[in-house]
């Protein structure tokens, strides 16, 4: 598999935009191989989990992206970065950076060991515990990119507003015969979402991907 290849996929021609060990993040194809939605400015990408994808669809041919589509959606940022257990985000303002990295070297977690993100534009999502996306953030770094202390510093802040410490966890409720069945998903990443405004843009959410969270049993809390 490689960026930009074309796949049936669900009854549809797709092309990969970008993928990773877990995921295949992907958009649907005109007759002539260029995207549907290559117009707009702002999109949430289309994505399958990569074993799943492997096994549902069927190579059509090589292709690559235009140097244009490359600046767009630049497929070589991270999909997930920061996912940690053992701690949630949380509605502490921190007076600085230096007062985050005590937070996070109490959840044992090394500073240096943050990720951060080549870019020097990027827009954040943050989540509300209930798993509805807020009104966005766009951060600007004029050094063409940001650290894992700074963008890790920035998202807590941006998530601050959505937490409810007496709830340590986002929550996904679904109806079942037997009545209604909760997930609880703790921990804290930030996931690739899209571009808005042809900027980047990521989601901010637990310790797996919301996708990931749909089929993965053992966070069923209550029936």
């Amino acid at each position: 598999m490689k960026i930009g290849d074309l796949y049936k996929f669900t009854n549809h021609r797709i092309r990969i935009v970008m993928f990773d060990e877990n995921e295949v993040f992907y958009q649907t194809v005109n007759e002539d191989d260029s995207f549907v939605y290559a117009k707009n400015r702002t999109l949430s990408y289309y994505r399958a989990p990569r074993d799943y994808f492997a096994n549902n669809s069927e190579f059509i041919k090589h292709l690559a992206l235009t140097e244009n589509e490359i600046e767009i959606h630049r497929p070589d940022l991270p999909l997930r970065l920061n996912c940690f257990s053992g701690l949630f985000w949380t509605n502490k303002n921190f007076e600085n950076e230096i007062d985050f990295i005590g937070f996070v070297k109490k959840a044992e977690i090394k500073a240096e060991t943050l990720d951060g993100l080549n870019c020097s534009k990027v827009v954040i999502f943050p989540t509300s515990q209930q798993q509805s996306q807020k009104k966005s953030t766009s951060l600007e770094n004029k050094d063409g990119q940001f650290s894992g202390i700074e963008l890790m510093y920035k998202c807590f802040r941006i998530q601050s507003e959505y937490v409810n410490l007496e709830k340590p966890y986002y929550s996904r409720f679904r109806l079942i015969p037997e009545g209604r069945e909760e997930k609880r998903l703790s921990g804290i990443g930030i996931y690739r979402l899209g571009i808005k405004g042809n900027v980047p843009s990521y989601y901010l959410g637990g310790e797996m991907s919301m996708m990931e969270l749909e089929s993965e049993k053992s966070l069923i809390v209550k029936k």
